[in-house]
């Protein structure tokens, strides 16, 4: 019984000790100093966008895929749009078509009818796909998914 009170009676005052004595110098020694410049740089990670507000855009052509858990009798057509502000989208999407659209077929076809009922799952189906497409593309160029033809037959 002793050990246990001990524990209940010495962790928070263990708790206190180290968060005040180990992890806040441990933050503040990360900090750097007041009016010294930070070493790490927009430039230096490479990062541009275009400041003039411009969109671009590449629309996909039908990806048509079968619904899980229907027999193959069910199945789900998407077009849709991709927008980032970054120039280039047009080039970089061209370069990997088949892998973006391999990732639209993998993320279509893994959803049921139950899923394809929900009130959310075009937003939860934009988010995976975006997240998809990023992750093909190598770096965060979509930003935004719009579809303009979301069928279930």
């Amino acid at each position: 019984m002793l050990p246990a009170l001990l524990v209940i009676v010495l962790m928070p005052i263990i708790s206190f000790a180290m968060f005040k004595f180990m992890i806040i110098p441990m933050i503040k020694a990360e900090l750097p100093e007041p009016g010294m410049e930070p070493e790490l740089t927009a430039e230096d990670l490479d990062i541009s966008y275009d400041t003039s507000g411009e969109e671009y855009k590449v629309t996909f052509e039908p990806v048509v895929t079968n619904v899980k858990g229907t027999s193959q009798t069910r199945f789900v057509q998407v077009i849709f749009s991709v927008y980032s502000a970054n120039p280039h989208l047009q080039e970089e999407v061209d370069k990997k078509t088949d892998r973006m659209k391999d990732v639209a077929i993998s993320v279509l076809g893994n959803l049921t009818l139950a899923d394809l009922e929900r009130r959310e799952m075009k937003n939860i189906v934009r988010n995976q796909l975006k997240q998809g497409f990023n992750h093909v593309l190598g770096e965060p160029l979509v930003e935004d998914i719009s579809f303009s033809q979301f069928v279930v037959q």
